[in-house]
């Protein structure tokens, strides 16, 4: 086999490891942006994992943000939840209520009702004092047509 076959790839191999933290950022921008929510999150895990503790914080969390918004347009709502609380602690005031609210909304019109519901009731537990506002985004859900598991699941969380 000649060896040239496998030069191109070993050296966009190269490049991608070289690449800067910011143009990753940047590449994964732009998927998310062209609704290639798998490229997204890819590229932002991978930079993630190459970022340096302390040093890139405002790129990573950005990153974070990209990878988020992906999860959310996968219709990952469970992983979102799980990302948010993760997140918290870190990046505690980037982690808003209006973060919540917005991947809830993120979820519900990629078709995750479930994962919306499962993200404004975590957003309601992390912030009490903005319960009435969570409140009415769940009331906002229940407009919709919700399915008997969501209905029960309102339900056991006391918003029914």
């Amino acid at each position: 086999m000649p060896r040239s076959r496998f030069v191109l790839p070993l050296l966009l191999l190269l490049c991608a490891c070289n690449s800067s933290l910011a143009d990753r950022e940047k590449q994964a921008r732009v998927a998310l942006d062209t609704r290639d929510f798998a490229k997204a999150r890819q590229i932002a895990e991978a930079a993630l994992k190459d970022a340096t503790p302390g040093k890139d914080a405002a790129t990573s969390w950005r990153l974070e943000q990209i990878r988020l918004d992906a999860l959310a347009n996968e219709k990952q709502g469970a992983e979102v939840v799980a990302s948010l609380d993760r997140l918290a602690g870190p990046y505690g005031p980037q982690v808003t209520p209006a973060l919540y609210r917005s991947l809830a909304d993120r979820l519900k019109t990629a078709g995750d009702t479930t994962g919306a519901i499962d993200v404004l009731a975590a957003g309601d537990k992390r912030f009490p004092q903005e319960h009435e506002v969570f409140a009415k985004d769940i009331a906002g859900l229940k407009q919709g047509s919700l399915d008997p598991a969501q209905v029960e699941k309102l339900k056991a969380l006391g918003y029914l």
